[in-house]
């Protein structure tokens, strides 16, 4: 029986976003940079949401009620972060500074471009990562 996390890492948990149109995504979410909203997204994982598109970043609609926590303004493309007020996920697309503090929260490994190519209201699961498997029952 194997003592190790599912996500792979006691800090990082691995996610995809699998989204409507085809293609999947994978993200990394760092506890260390905003323990409670990732506590919070774990526990409501999977989640389906719609995308709104704004300038430089898609925002996916989520039920979480979380507030601000180790909040900046400034992101880079591929950063992820929370829009406490509002409960949304954001993914930069390009280099961008918001209005309103953002709870960071990761990073997208793989597959930014499917993000950027989204349009209002296209649908996008976010679930964590298939734990890998060993081969043993």
């Amino acid at each position: 029986m194997s003592t190790e996390p599912l996500a792979g890492s006691v800090s990082r948990v691995d996610c995809v976003a699998s989204f409507a149109r085809g293609g999947r995504a994978k993200i990394s979410l760092y506890r260390h940079l905003s323990p409670l909203s990732i506590n919070a997204i774990m526990r409501i994982l999977p989640v389906d949401s719609r995308v709104n598109v704004q300038p430089g970043m898609r925002c996916l609609f989520t039920p979480l009620k979380v507030g601000v926590e180790k909040s900046r303004a400034s992101f880079v493309r591929g950063d992820v972060a929370l829009l406490a007020s509002g409960g949304l996920i954001c993914v930069f697309v390009q280099e961008a500074k918001s209005d309103h503090p953002l709870n960071p929260l990761g990073k997208v490994d793989e597959g930014l471009e499917l993000f950027e190519g989204m349009k209002p209201g296209d649908s996008v699961r976010l679930s964590l990562s298939e734990p890998p498997t060993t081969g043993q029952t």
